[in-house]
């Protein structure tokens, strides 16, 4: 049941071309085209194909949060319509800042991932464009595009073909650590990290928080906490302080604490810290960001919920 045909029972007023449901959400309808509108919030006028109408399950929003819950996807569809805005234009940064904007908000959200692969596609990045549409495809076959893909494939081999040494070994890492390879992805990164001073500060950091990360995966929990040190060593970073924040509380208490950018899940994670070590605001602050950004309930809304609530009645 999409947002078009929601059930006569939660009508409160019907004109021709409108109708507005008790639950401040109003559908407009003129032609083959269509715009939903929660509070001051709209759409742009849509194609009734459009994928925004077959994403909105009216059974799958949250009853209890509704109105912001419907609020919030139409904030968020608002952001990958600007975002395919500026890809149209070439604008390839601004177009990615609003795709992640949306995959923030959904991770799988597959037209953001493939838009987010053309932009990528534009800037040159082969790699990181095929890895974006596999995906994309992943979580919604849909958008398949068998000459798109062929071309991905040309363009990213041809790519890394002319890597030097030093990156191919980063990139081949990445791949194992996608394929769930740990092992190989650590050996690659290491390879790529010989030789420390080949690599400015911010790209050195980052190659040891990949090398830090396939660590936690083997469980190798000490060694990759001496990484994410010799990474905020390097150059302080969000990606670091969190898993130090979780791993070695201690020694980057300060620097947990303050707002990270991180991952929603990962809120729920430094919310649990923080309750642990006696900062029930400070989890609460992360909870309440989890919460603005997240309204499906699934697993990860339950494990949160349950969270404040102890926290609150604790």
């Amino acid at each position: 049941m999409t947002i078009l045909n929601i059930p006569d029972d939660f009508i409160t007023f019907e004109d021709e071309g409108k109708i507005v449901y008790d639950f401040n959400f109003t559908v407009f309808r003129n032609g083959d085209k269509v715009r939903f509108c929660t509070g001051e919030i709209a759409t742009s006028w849509l194609d009734l194909e459009d994928s925004f109408i077959d994403r909105i399950q009216f059974e799958n929003l949250n009853p209890d949060f509704l109105e912001r819950h419907l609020a919030k996807e139409i904030e968020i569809k608002n952001a990958l319509v600007r975002g395919a805005d500026f890809l149209n234009k070439d604008d390839f940064i601004k177009a990615i800042g609003m795709f992640d904007e949306v995959l923030y908000y959904d991770p799988e959200h597959g037209e953001a991932l493939l838009l987010k692969s053309k932009a990528l596609f534009g800037q040159g990045h082969f790699v990181k464009s095929l890895r974006h549409y596999k995906r994309a495809v992943k979580s919604d076959s849909r958008l398949k595009d068998v000459e798109y893909h062929k071309l991905l494939l040309a363009k990213s081999s041809k790519e890394r073909d002319n890597f030097p040494k030093i990156k191919r070994n980063i990139y081949a890492g990445d791949e194992y650590f996608a394929k769930g390879e740990f092992t190989k992805a650590l050996e690659s990164y290491d390879k790529a990290l010989v030789n420390p001073s080949n690599f400015k500060n911010k790209i050195l950091s980052k190659l040891l928080n990949k090398k830090a990360t396939a660590l936690l995966k083997l469980d190798l929990i000490d060694d990759a906490v001496s990484v994410f040190k010799e990474s905020v060593s390097v150059k302080p970073n969000d990606y670091a302080f969190f898993y130090l924040g979780i791993y070695d509380y201690d020694s980057s208490f300060d620097e947990f604490k303050r707002h990270l950018n991180i991952t929603k899940k990962q809120l729920i994670l430094k919310a649990r810290k923080l309750y642990e070590n006696g900062e029930g605001d400070l989890a609460l602050e992360c909870l309440d960001e989890f919460f603005d950004n997240h309204y499906r309930v699934d697993d990860d809304y339950n494990r949160a919920l349950e969270l404040k609530l102890k926290i609150c009645n604790g």
